[in-house]
Order: structure tokens, then C-alpha cells, then sequence
């Protein structure tokens, strides 16, 4: 029997095989991968747009008006504490969001619009902490509580609404219909509340001039009925 005659072995340089990249490999997955960004950042944008930006401002808007309409009592209350909680939910879903996106962004930084938004967020939970430790209205803590809650809730407010702003300067959307709406809607927030602040200060102005009136009234007929008990003794 005849050996078997070895054959050569070739062996060839590593460089001749280049790495598979991402990109080079698979452009779809690449596109799909972009595109979810994408589309994560505006649904991120509009979620947060609404309870940050326009929920949490009327929240506070109707607590501020709608406790001096004493016919409908502890309704306001109720309004109130639903719409606040409604836009602390759909935040946490954007902010959630956003961590997300920050995760599939590696080296992509939005340094203020991150910090504004985790402020916003902790604010938002310390008002929820707060309306399940609310004292009653006997309670010698309520009044610092309410200053805690309106300081808080204020600051929450403010903040939310520069950091939708913000917003929309990270996607580069500082010239799109998208925040021409939001400044609209915004806008038209604000003139319901100069609206209702003056109406407030007019019928305070009237419940004080009233309340003048009748104690002027009520000073004037006492000192009339001293008088003439007065005139009636020395007859």
C-alpha cells in the first residue's frame, strides 16, 4: 500500500478576513435600530409634553380657582388630586422612557435636560408622598404642610414646563408646529388664569368692601342706641 502524500497547509494572514461590523453586516438592522430611536424619542416628547407641560400646570391651576367656588364644595379637591395623579403617571412612563433612550444612546449626553428632567420627577413623587401624610384641617402641622405642598408643587410646575422647552431643543424641534401647539396651548392656560386671578381679586375686593360696609353699619347703629339710651336716662 501506497502512503498517503501529506498535503500543504496554507495559512493565511488575519488581516485578510476584516472584522463583521454592525453596519457592514446587516444595514436593515442598523436602520430598524435608528428608527425605534426615533420613534421612542417622539413618543417620549409627547408623553412628557402633556403630563409635565399641560396636566400638571391645570391640576394647579384648578386648585388654586376652583376651592373659592363654595357651591361645589370638596369637588375641587378631588378634580384636583385625579388630574395631578393621572400626569404623575404618564410622567413616569416618559421619564422611564427617557432612561431608556439614555441606555440605547451610548456617548449621547443632554446634560440639562437630564438634570431637569430626574428633578422634575422627584418633585413630582414628593408631591404624591405628601397626599398620603396630609393632616387634617385641626391639625397644628397643616399649615406647614400646606407650604411645603404649594412650594413644591409651584417649583414642579415651572420646572416641568422649561424642561418641555428644553425638549424640544434636544430633538431640534425649536421651530416645528409641534411646539408651536404646545406654546398655544400653554398660552391659552395662562390667559385662563390671568382671567380668573383678576376675577379673584375683584370679588375679594367686593366680600372686603361688604364686609366694611357692615361692620361700619353695625358700629354706627350701636353708638345710636347707646345715644338714646343715654338721652332717655337723664329724662
Amino acid at each position: 500500500m501506497s502512503k498517503a502524500t501529506p498535503q500543504p497547509y496554507i495559512q493565511l494572514p488575519l488581516t485578510t478576513f476584516p472584522p463583521l461590523q454592525p453596519s457592514m453586516s446587516c444595514p436593515a438592522v442598523a436602520a430598524a435600530g435608528h428608527d425605534n430611536i426615533r420613534t421612542l424619542k417622539i413618543v417620549h416628547g409627547i408623553i412628557n409634553a402633556i403630563s409635565w407641560g399641560v396636566l400638571l400646570p391645570m391640576g394647579a391651576v384648578t386648585a388654586r380657582y376652583l376651592r373659592q367656588i363654595q357651591s361645589i364644595g370638596p369637588s375641587w379637591f378631588y378634580a384636583h388630586a385625579v388630574i395631578q395623579l393621572f400626569a404623575f403617571f404618564l410622567g413616569t412612563v416618559g421619564f422611564a422612557i427617557g432612561i431608556r433612550l439614555g441606555e440605547l444612546s451610548p456617548g449621547v449626553v443632554y446634560g440639562l435636560h437630564r438634570k431637569l428632567g430626574f428633578a422634575v420627577f422627584c418633585l413630582g413623587g414628593l408631591q404624591t408622598l405628601a397626599l398620603l401624610f396630609r393632616p387634617k384641617t385641626t391639625n397644628k402641622f397643616r399649615k406647614y404642610w400646606k407650604s411645603y405642598h404649594h412650594f413644591v408643587g409651584y417649583a414642579c410646575v415651572v420646572l416641568g414646563v422649561v424642561n418641555v422647552f428644553q425638549g424640544f431643543e434636544v430633538i431640534g424641534a425649536s421651530g416645528s408646529y409641534a411646539k408651536m401647539g404646545y406654546c398655544l396651548s400653554l398660552s391659552t392656560l395662562i390667559g385662563v388664569c390671568i382671567a380668573l386671578e383678576v376675577n379673584s381679586w375683584v370679588v375679594f375686593c367686593r366680600k372686603a368692601k361688604e364686609e366694611k360696609l357692615r361692620r361700619e353699619g353695625s358700629l354706627i347703629g350701636v353708638t345710636s342706641e347707646k345715644g338714646s339710651g343715654s338721652h332717655s336716662l337723664s329724662n
